[in-house]
């Protein structure tokens, strides 16, 4: 007999336990739901409306479901984690997450109904946000979002069809609900794209499906995104305050571009602070020496970052350490570039082949790109359709550091699945190893962290496909995902 057929009998199911308030939960639920207690036995395919000669009406019916699921969700939550192998406890969780969204499918159906005829209006509830919020205790916000997420299932009914089987997320509905209910979208477009963002959806770690749908956005509401980013620029500050007490407060705000321009040269110096005091520690304990050893605490250390960007700047100089001058590199594809550059707006339909960003992901608006790309720390770099670094602009170096720069631009994070170092804790990695007359060049390249670069040595290959998305196998030759 299988775990399931077991646990779906309440015999042997590995629970964590009763829990104290476990009496007064059931009590709640029995007084609520016991009428349909009888009814809740019923098999699934026998649990439907019967004709008005039937004792079954809708109202038992609503009851007796409402009563299973949260006996089999509780019996679900119940289940120990300490008692699952690796595989019971993927499926596990996969199961949870599969039940999260199904019931959130629910919940959006019921609220588009009330959205759609507005039942409760003479009872004062004028609008089914105000239903949402007072009936079922939620905030406003999580009532806006319900009220998005139903006119976008009633939109696109395929996107409906996929939360109600679990196959699409919870966050990724609620994005493109938000995209769905953009005015400036037009329908057409959105008719014949939304496939592909499902697609997207269903198949993509989130970071990656966000990218690609505000992409998408970006590209269909050009004017939007163009007042957005202008928005930005006029919105940046800042202040520098002195406190009563002693001591100033800095804040700011800057625009994407000058942002992230801010953040690359601001590591470099922030870099430098924590080589000082690793190799006082180092100085003090040798190989003892931990993190914990260190003087300064992170906040620390930042703050004496900002205070030796400026004295650089006053002395024009380089970091503390004479670490090397930070280069901020904007990525490009070849065709965004060339489209953007003569003025134009690359079509919506390539939205998955347009890479406009910065080399940690944050998307940037092309225009900056163009007009920045010759500014001093600034390099343009362009990438052909497979993600290659084609060009690196002015700036390019002797071949070493160019080509390490060039591995390093293929991704924003370690390439190893569900890994989200940022490159510059990464290794300019081999795909194909020294060792197995693997060439030094940009396409035989991966950034991967220390841990899973260690780990890769253990038999396991990582490459990047022709459509260039990357793959690890392990060393059975089974892609892990």
């Amino acid at each position: 007999m299988t775990n399931a057929a077991v646990w779906s009998s309440g015999e042997g199911a590995p629970t964590s336990g009763d829990r104290p308030e476990r009496a007064t939960h059931h009590a709640a639920i029995a007084a609520r739901l016991s009428p349909f207690a009888e009814l809740s036995e019923l098999e699934p395919e026998r649990l439907r409306l019967v004709g008005p000669d039937h004792c079954s009406q809708p109202g038992d019916i609503v009851g007796a479901v409402v009563f299973q699921a949260i006996n089999a969700i509780e019996t679900l939550g119940d289940i120990a984690p300490d008692s699952l192998d690796t595989e019971s406890l993927s499926q596990w969780a996969d199961g949870i997450e599969t039940v999260r969204r199904m019931i959130d499918a629910a919940a959006t159906k019921a609220a588009g109904h009330v959205d759609r005829t507005n039942p409760y209006k003479d009872q004062g509830y004028f609008t089914a946000k105000t239903y949402l919020k007072q009936r079922l205790q939620l905030s406003g916000p999580e009532a806006h979002r319900r009220i998005q997420a139903c006119r976008l299932h009633e939109r696109l009914p395929h996107w409906a069809d996929a939360e109600t089987a679990g196959s699409v997320g919870i966050a990724q509905t609620e994005l493109m609900a938000r995209i769905a209910a953009n005015p400036r979208v037009d329908d057409a477009l959105l008719d014949r794209d939304a496939p592909e963002l499902l697609l997207d959806a269903q198949n993509l770690p989130y970071d990656e499906f966000e990218r690609n749908a505000r992409t998408w956005e970006a590209l269909a509401d050009p004017d939007g995104d163009r007042a957005r980013n202008e928005r930005q620029k006029a919105q940046r500050h800042a202040t520098v305050r002195p406190d009563p007490e002693g001591g100033y407060h800095l804040t700011s705000y800057l625009p994407e571009a000058q942002g992230a321009e801010f953040v690359e040269i601001f590591g470099w110096f922030v870099e430098a602070e924590w080589q000082a005091d690793w190799a006082d520690a180092r100085n003090r304990l040798g190989n003892d020496a931990t993190q914990a050893h260190l003087h300064r605490t992170e906040a620390q250390r930042h703050a004496d970052a900002m205070l030796a960007m400026a004295r650089s700047a006053a002395a024009n100089s380089v970091p503390t350490g004479s670490a090397p001058r930070a280069t901020v590199n904007f990525l490009v594809d070849q065709a965004t570039w060339e489209t953007c550059a003569a003025g134009g707006t690359p079509e919506p339909a390539r939205f998955r082949d347009v890479v406009c960003r910065t080399q940690s992901g944050r998307r940037l608006h092309p225009d900056d790109v163009v007009n920045t790309s010759l500014v001093a720390h600034v390099r343009r770099v362009v990438l052909d359709e497979r993600g290659t670094v084609i060009d690196l602009g002015r700036r390019s170096r002797v071949f070493r550091g160019a080509a390490r720069d060039a591995v390093m631009l293929l991704a924003t994070t370690c390439v190893w699945l569900g890994c989200d170092r940022p490159v510059h804790w990464c290794d300019a990695d081999h795909s194909t190893g020294w060792k197995a007359h693997g060439a030094t060049v940009p396409r035989n390249g991966q950034p991967l962290c220390r841990g899973h670069n260690l780990l890769k040595e253990r038999g396991f290959h990582v490459h990047r496909d022709d459509h260039g998305d990357w793959h690890v196998v392990d060393p059975d030759g089974t892609s892990v995902r």
